[in-house]
Parts: structure tokens; C-alpha cells; sequence
């Protein structure tokens, strides 16, 4: 049963992806407000096509508004499903490292979504980077960013790297940071285990294509979002402090909801 639902969620997925393209193409030329907004339709679609069941809880609801610039979304990354679940309830922009952009479909949709690709072998463009950040942020752009560098197995986090949450910190006004946990709790409306769960994420040698595969043969699946409160003012002091705060915020959103 589990093999007919995967085959008939990639032949429906192909489908909606064919004919998703050229309106992007299309949306992107134009430069219009579309642009960005038809990337959080394209997430939502394809999220309710595979049947993730995402539930999400704004555990700062009154902060939000206050936003004068855009919003730096700091998030654990577990899986390729991350961005189906965060593109599907933000209207943000994803920072990935270039060689996402030629990894096949996954890469042209990547880069039509709008992704921002940062080559992390170039250390010497760091602050190059960080400005551009900087600017986009003032601006009115948000941006999602998986500060791991990779993906761990769900259960836990690995080590944050602080390089690029710099573009948070300015002189006179403060980017807005707000730490995301992305925690796969159910499988078949079942509470996963710390085993159960290494299956729906994307570790190890496995390839993006056996990762989808797992996935979509395991079943439906619930994810928990939990939206933490804005980093405060002072822990915008720098960049470390930023980035220690945002991992053990996560860390700490992560083992309440999985009980780990």
C-alpha cells in the first residue's frame, strides 16, 4: 500500500512541478509581488500532495508585527522536507550553499523559488555576504537559514557555525532573529521513536533521491513548528551570542515536543 501511495504522490507531484515552472519563469521576469508570493503556494501545494500534516505553533505571537525590516528565521535542518515545511507557512527566502543550485529539478526549483546560494569554500566572502544579508533585511526580505550546514538525523542538533548570522547585528537597529525548531514527531498519526525517525531524515551516505524515497514509503507524517520568541536585544550583541541562543533554544523546543 505504502509503495502504490509513493508512486501515485511522484506521479502527481511531476504533474504539479511541470506546470509550476513556467509560472515562476514567468513571475520572476515580471519582478512583481507575485514573485514572492507564489513560492509559499507552490510549498503549500506540494505539502498537501505528499500529505505532510504540519502543526504549527507561534509561541510569540505579539512580536511579529513590530518588524520594521525583514525577519532572519534561524532553523535545525533535518531533512529536504524542511523546506516544504517552512516554505509552506513563511514567506521568506532560503540561504543555501551553491552546490544545492545543480542538484538536478531540485536545484531549478530551488533557484526559481528565489534562494540565495552563499559558497561556503570562500571564506573571504563571508563579510561580503553578511552585507548583502544586512541590506536584503533592511529592506523588508526574510530569509531562513540552517545554520548546521548540514542535516542531522532529528533527534537532536549539530553544532551551529555563526558565520553568517553576523548580518543580524548592525549599529543602529538590530536585524529581527526568531529560532525555529523542526521537530518529525508522528508517523501514521504514531509518535516516532529515535530509530523510526533517522527514516524520514536525511543523514548519512544516503542520496537525496533514496532520502525522498524513504520518506514518502514510511507513511504520513506529522511535523511539529515550533516559532520561538525574537532573539532580545541584548543577545544581539554578537554573533556568537546569537548563535549559541538560537541552538539551545532549538535544542530545547526539539526535546520538549520529541521527549527525547
Amino acid at each position: 500500500m505504502s509503495t502504490v501511495r509513493a508512486i501515485l504522490i511522484i506521479i502527481s507531484l511531476t504533474f504539479f512541478i511541470i506546470a509550476s515552472i513556467p509560472i515562476q519563469v514567468f513571475l520572476n521576469f515580471t519582478n512583481t509581488k507575485y514573485k514572492r508570493e507564489f513560492p509559499l503556494f507552490f510549498y503549500k501545494s506540494v505539502k498537501a500532495i505528499i500529505g505532510l500534516h504540519i502543526i504549527k505553533k507561534d509561541l510569540d505571537k505579539s512580536q511579529e508585527s513590530d518588524a520594521s525590516h525583514g525577519i532572519l528565521y534561524v532553523a535545525n535542518h533535518v531533512s529536504w522536507f524542511d523546506i516544504i515545511c517552512l516554505g509552506s507557512i513563511l514567506n521568506a527566502r532560503f540561504i543555501a550553499k551553491k552546490e544545492v543550485a545543480s542538484m538536478g529539478i531540485f536545484g531549478l526549483l530551488s533557484t526559481l523559488s528565489n534562494t540565495l546560494y552563499i559558497d561556503n569554500e570562500n571564506k573571504n566572502r563571508i563579510v561580503e555576504y553578511n552585507k548583502l544579508l544586512n541590506e536584503k533585511l533592511k529592506n523588508g526580505e526574510n530569509f531562513i537559514i540552517f545554520p548546521e550546514g548540514t542535516t542531522s538525523d532529528g533527534n537532536g542538533v549539530i553544532h551551529f557555525k555563526s558565520s553568517l548570522l553576523q548580518c543580524a547585528i548592525e549599529d543602529t537597529n538590530s536585524i529581527k532573529v526568531r529560532p525555529i525548531s523542526i521537530c518529525y514527531s508522528h508517523k501514521n498519526n504514531i509518535k516516532m521513536g529515535i530509530y523510526e525517525r533517522r527514516f524520514v531524515s536525511w543523514v548519512g551516505d544516503t542520496n537525496m533521491v533514496q532520502a525522498m524515497q524513504n520518506f514518502l514509503l514510511t507513511g504520513p507524517v506529522t511535523v511539529t513548528i515550533l516559532l520561538h520568541s525574537f532573539v532580545s536585544e541584548e543577545i544581539l550583541s554578537s554573533r556568537k551570542t546569537i548563535t549559541k541562543y538560537c541552538q539551545e533554544t532549538i535544542l530545547e523546543g526539539l526535546n520538549k515536543v520529541i521527549k527525547i
